[in-house]
């Protein structure tokens, strides 16, 4: 009886331990967070890291404004954005510095009314953040005869 009542807090420590190491084990497991499952996608088509993550902060910062409420870029868009090294700042309106500019035409739906426009798309990217993003509607001319 004796050695059952030494062994006893032994082996509630050993317990303890084990199960401190599996919780703690659980919490340090990565697990794909939003921004990976969204855009896996593309990822799986080949498009570049840097437009994955304008695509991505286009979709957060549409969320946020108030002129509009939807943002869709269609795949061959995304496949095809121009990626600017060259460029050294964002805008001449946003003098923001950038590693490089992306810019790809997308749609955006205004907000409250039904209909969609089309737009340019830049993103500035800066040591892999995008540091700006800018929607310039793109209105075809109308021809008149």
């Amino acid at each position: 009886m004796k050695s059952c009542m030494k062994s006893g807090p032994l082996v509630f420590g050993l317990i303890l331990c084990a199960s401190i190491v599996q919780f703690s084990h659980a919490q340090t497991t990565k697990t794909p967070g939003p921004l990976k499952e969204d855009y896996a996608y593309l990822t799986r088509m080949h498009v570049p890291d840097p437009v994955i993550r304008c695509v991505a902060a286009f979709d957060r910062w549409v969320a946020m404004t108030p002129k509009y409420d939807t943002f869709i870029v269609p795949d061959r868009r995304v496949l095809r954005a121009k990626v600017d090294n060259d460029t050294t700042i964002f805008s001449a309106v946003n003098p923001i510095p950038v590693d490089e500019v992306i810019a790809m035409r997308a749609f955006a739906k205004v907000r409250g009314k039904s209909q969609w426009t089309r737009v340019d798309s830049r993103c500035g990217v800066r040591e892999g953040r995008v540091v700006g993003v800018s929607l310039t509607p793109n209105v075809r001319p109308q021809i008149v005869r």
